[in-house]
């Protein structure tokens, strides 16, 4: 091979490889423009500001470890309108959706002990479901 040929083959290699990294460089550069990012934006942030209010879910009556000698209670409380109630209990499972934030229910009871789980399932779907537990005794005044 002639000098000149070999010359023309160096910076024919030299000036590639040179072209290939500024090329390397800019479609690195343009991907992270393209591509979306992980941190939320501001109003992302005010919606989720504004979910943060949990509504509570309570239950007035019966008190925990109510000792009663009728075969039945009324179970009275609060919670978030147009929510799912779940009532569970060995005897019996109850199934309601409250129209109001007031909700009051005639619940059946077994003799002796009666563990009662109830569940709010809110109508948002972006909200947390809450649960509260209550016992019971029931008591037959004939035994």
């Amino acid at each position: 091979m002639k000098k000149e040929t070999i010359i023309a083959i160096i910076f024919g290699i030299i000036f590639g490889s040179i072209v290939a990294l500024i090329i390397l460089a800019k479609n690195k550069e343009i991907q992270l423009t393209k591509t979306k990012t992980l941190a939320p934006t501001e109003k992302l942030t005010q919606v989720a500001k504004n979910n943060n209010i949990i509504k509570q879910f309570e239950i007035s009556e019966p008190p925990e470890g109510t000792i009663v000698s009728e075969a039945s209670i009324v179970i009275k409380g609060k919670a978030e309108r147009d929510s799912l109630i779940v009532v569970q209990s060995p005897s019996k499972d109850v199934v309601f959706k409250n129209d109001k934030e007031d909700f009051s229910l005639k619940f059946p009871l077994v003799n002796g002990d009666n563990s009662i789980k109830i569940t709010m399932y809110p109508k948002d779907p972006q909200g947390r479901s809450q649960e509260k537990s209550l016992h019971v005794y029931y008591l037959n005044e004939t035994l």
